[in-house]
């Protein structure tokens, strides 16, 4: 009996040993694999906050998200095309850039071009673009609206755009409990309305950066 007492005792204190160290060993593991999975999505965001910003220089607006995937499908972009350099000499004689391209010393055409050929560099797929990066069967959340701006005495409408990914999506899979932690920890930052994931943009003020930042 004292036997069987003591090979119990040894394995409680293995067991006790065991999740001793797991609850230290899992929140590294969980904050490693946390940061993998962040630096993909992050990547992909300031993307997509690339090809708002070119929606926006052609259209005058942000786009949805399936306004973004049709622009880079087959929509289109203007570029300048340039030739010749605008000198020190040109300037320290008085010509701007667009004086010395009226006389024919430098060339400057504003030309159309594809925005797949233009931004896509690699190849990707247009549709693709708004997947979250390992988990394809989400999209990344992609809203544009504009809100009131006051400039001087008048008001105007200012184009915003976000898009976000959150840690319910990213970070599925993973250990329940740390993840609402981090969660709740999420929505708590300023002032109670944290976007718990990642996002970049806001629909409150124009910006093209990301939380992380």
């Amino acid at each position: 009996m004292k036997v069987v007492v003591k090979i119990l005792i040894g394995l409680a204190v293995i067991v006790l040993a065991y999740l001793c160290v797991m609850s230290i060993f899992t929140p590294e593991q969980f904050n490693k694999e946390q940061r993998r999975r962040e630096a993909l999505i992050q990547k992909r965001l300031k993307e997509i906050a690339t090809y708002e910003l070119a929606y926006r220089e052609a259209y005058g607006k942000f786009a949805s998200s399936e306004e973004l995937v049709q622009f880079l499908t087959d929509g289109k972009i203007f570029v300048i095309k340039a030739e010749g350099d605008y000198t020190d000499e040109m300037f320290e004689k008085g010509l701007t850039e667009a004086q010395a391209a009226k006389q024919g010393l430098i060339k400057r055409d504003t030309i159309y071009v594809s925005a797949k050929d233009s931004l896509l560099k690699n190849g990707e797929n247009p549709a693709e673009i708004i997947l979250v990066p390992e988990f394809p069967q989400h999209q990344i959340e992609i809203q544009a609206s504009v809100i009131p701006q006051e400039v001087g005495n008048d008001t105007i409408n200012m184009a915003v755009f976000q898009a976000g990914v959150p840690m319910e999506v990213y970070l599925q899979g993973m250990d329940r409990q740390i993840l609402d932690n981090k969660i709740r920890d999420a929505k708590s930052r300023n002032n109670g309305k944290g976007y718990p994931g990642l996002v970049i943009g806001s629909l409150e003020e124009f910006k093209s950066t990301g939380n992380w930042e």
